[in-house]
């Protein structure tokens, strides 16, 4: 199962806000999304299938996914679909925005985004904050600041993020232990693993295999 980054998706992380409209007509594979997702059904009808079930779909039908949800398409018979794309940190983003300011807006900076790149790259990494400010040639302070600024977490928080985003998808996908899982993604000890996994989705990763799998 394909995993969608939203490096994909929001070239600029400063507005992590995007949107398209399809028209599929052929099935649509299981895939998840490291974002949220509101499609809202234009035309046609078909059927979505996520670990809700299966819901069939006609002209007005919404469907809303949370970061690391899965959910394809069947059954396609001239499905237009309007979907909006917004980050998983898109309220505090926009909560940061609403805040008077007397300064002009941040505007996000360029290591900012490599240091995203590298660590969406290469989540299984032993990253530390002193390493990733290193590559991207900043002091650790600073870059904690910069990522505050645009994506509304510390590098690190972000990292952890992805890693349970990451973590999500190969349990649906795959049938691997959850320690190896864990291992994958960057988190070697499974007691550390399950809580923060458990910190980003709420449950373990064996209950989120159960609960979610196709």
């Amino acid at each position: 199962m394909h995993q969608i980054l939203s490096s994909e998706v929001f070239p600029d992380q400063r507005l992590p806000v995007a949107g398209e409209r399809l028209e599929l007509v052929a099935d649509v594979a299981p895939h998840s999304h490291a974002f949220f997702e509101i499609a809202v059904v234009l035309a046609g009808r078909g059927t979505h299938v996520s670990a809700a079930g299966e819901v069939p779909l006609q002209r007005d039908s919404v469907v809303v996914l949370r970061p690391g949800d899965w959910h394809g398409y069947t059954g396609c018979d001239g499905l237009v679909v309007r979907n909006a794309y917004l980050g998983a940190d898109i309220f505090s983003l926009l909560s940061a925005a609403l805040i008077p300011s007397d300064g002009p807006p941040t505007l996000a900076h360029p290591a900012v985004q490599h240091a995203m790149r590298l660590l969406e790259a290469s989540i299984d990494e032993p990253w530390t904050l002193d390493r990733l400010a290193a590559a991207v040639n900043l002091a650790p302070g600073y870059l904690v600041r910069l990522f505050g600024r645009t994506a509304g977490v510390s590098p690190m928080a972000y990292l952890n993020r992805l890693r349970a985003e990451r973590a999500a998808g190969l349990l649906i996908e795959t049938d691997l232990p959850v320690s190896t899982v864990g291992a994958m993604v960057g988190w070697h000890d499974p007691s550390h693993a399950s809580r923060r996994f458990r910190a980003c989705f709420g449950l373990s990763p064996s209950r989120y295999r159960a609960a979610f799998r196709p």
